[in-house]
């Protein structure tokens, strides 16, 4: 994987294209580039930010396997080495709509920071839905950079497993917003990808892609989820006056309502923003017109946004499980292999809720099923796999596992079926034994190159 990283240099050196775009006031210098290739963007002169970070002028930023947009309020100059699938200036953004929305929202936290109660008020748990693919976690990114510059620390909060936001695909999680989030490092750079994080965040493993895999188990962990983030936010003066920001997964379909519907009563959301989606709007919109605690509000998805297709989001669940183990190429990582005996681990896996019942075992219930862990016996099936490491003490009850918070992955780069040494190679970013024997399986497969 060193090499992998090195080859990465080397595409940027080869790509030696150079080429300046002029950009005038409120406009966007959009670009796509895939995960063979790779661009260095720079800023030559004036202001400009990506996802409401400020590039540096003069500082090198790298590219690849990403969709970006590049804005400017008053006009700039941008340098461009390398080769893009698309490149283009855009003369229509929905910006100010954006920054309005923050703006909107920051007159929330100043509202309660002048509030005359003895307890600090909760400032405004933002949480934005609609369609796949509409440009919902650009949004996000957006309001915690612009909270961040005004001092503010909100915590951000993925409930979408397909995106590898904070920790791996597969999780649900939170983590306040303790640094700006970096142009290149998106927001994996709020979780343990960055070694500089003094706070661990807060993640549950989930283990699938989509939240219609299993339903029952999402919504069991959204609220143990919730709860734990408004615990936290209650000692935590600055994030709970920041409030939260929420990312969910693509949901258009009614039968889709219902998560929506629970995420927004279990994290007490009081915002609920519609991006680029008028039907979701309007159920939305309907849902909650007798409730005057929570305000819809619609938004236009960007020009820019485009659908990715399966390939596109597999190489980028690929991408993040690699950065997890080997960092980026700004900050590489050097993993270390641990051998585990296999009567060390006890290894479970969820029970398949897509399972018939006839499949069941006599007198058990589906629902029952879908959050019910079973144990595994390590052997080959494991070769490849994402394992999710427990922070379950190895002396507490088995059946918390899925409510007790992860303490990491790891990967299983071999197994060993001989008699006299049945054993797992696994791969960790960190050093020394497993911290705990329980792991779980997750539906992820990595091949180490």
């Amino acid at each position: 994987m060193a090499s992998a990283m090195t080859g990465f240099s080397e595409q940027i050196k080869l790509a030696d294209q150079t080429r300046q775009w002029e950009l005038r006031p409120e406009q966007e210098f959009r670009f796509e580039v895939d995960f063979n290739n790779a661009i260095i963007l720079r800023l030559k002169a004036g202001m400009a930010e990506i996802f409401g970070a400020e590039l540096g002028q003069g500082t090198s930023y790298n590219f690849s396997g990403q969709k970006v947009a590049v804005f400017t309020w008053h006009g700039c100059t941008l340098e461009i080495q390398g080769q893009c699938n698309v490149e283009y200036v855009a003369e229509e953004t929905p910006m100010v709509s954006y920054l309005n929305l923050h703006v909107a929202l920051e007159q929330r936290r100043v509202s309660g920071d002048q509030a005359s109660d003895a307890v600090s008020t909760t400032g405004p748990i933002v949480m934005v839905v609609g369609p796949a693919d509409a440009g919902k976690t650009s949004l996000v990114k957006m309001l915690l950079n612009y909270a961040y510059r005004q001092e503010r620390r909100p915590m951000f909060i993925n409930l979408d497993p397909a995106e590898g936001s904070i920790m791996l695909p597969g999780t649900v999680s939170a983590a306040p917003a303790a640094h700006m989030i970096d142009p290149e490092d998106e927001l994996n750079s709020l979780g343990l990808n960055k070694a500089s994080d003094v706070s661990t965040p807060l993640c549950y493993h989930y283990g699938y892609a989509s939240l219609t895999e299993n339903p029952k188990l999402y919504k069991l962990l959204v609220s143990k989820l919730a709860s734990t983030v408004h615990a936290r936010l209650a000692n935590d003066q600055p994030s709970r006056e920041a409030g939260c920001i929420i990312d969910t997964g693509g949901v258009v379909d009614p039968a889709g309502y219902d998560a929506i519907q629970h995420c927004i009563t279990e994290f007490k959301v009081n915002v609920v923003v519609v991006l680029g989606h008028e039907r979701l709007y309007s159920d939305m919109h309907k849902l909650y017109a007798g409730n005057d605690q929570i305000t819809v509000v619609k938004l236009a998805k960007s020009g820019g946004v485009v659908n990715r297709d399966k390939e596109f989001l597999r190489q980028a669940q690929l991408r993040t499980i690699r950065k997890y183990f080997y960092g980026s190429v700004n900050s590489e990582f050097s993993p270390f292999s641990t051998i585990a005996w296999y009567q060390d681990l006890k290894i479970f896996r969820v029970e398949d809720a897509l399972a018939p019942s006839s499949a069941l075992p006599l007198g058990q219930d589906r629902k029952l099923s879908e959050t019910q862990i079973v144990p595994m016996e390590p052997g080959p099936v494991l070769l490849h796999s994402i394992l999710t490491v427990s922070s379950l003490d190895n002396t507490e009850d088995e059946n918390k596992l899925l409510e007790s918070n992860v303490a990491g992955f790891v990967y299983v780069s071999s197994v060993d079926e001989n008699k006299n040494k049945r054993k797992l190679t696994l791969l960790s970013p960190f050093p020394g034994r497993l911290p705990r024997k329980y792991l779980l399986l997750t539906s992820f497969k990595w091949m180490e190159v």
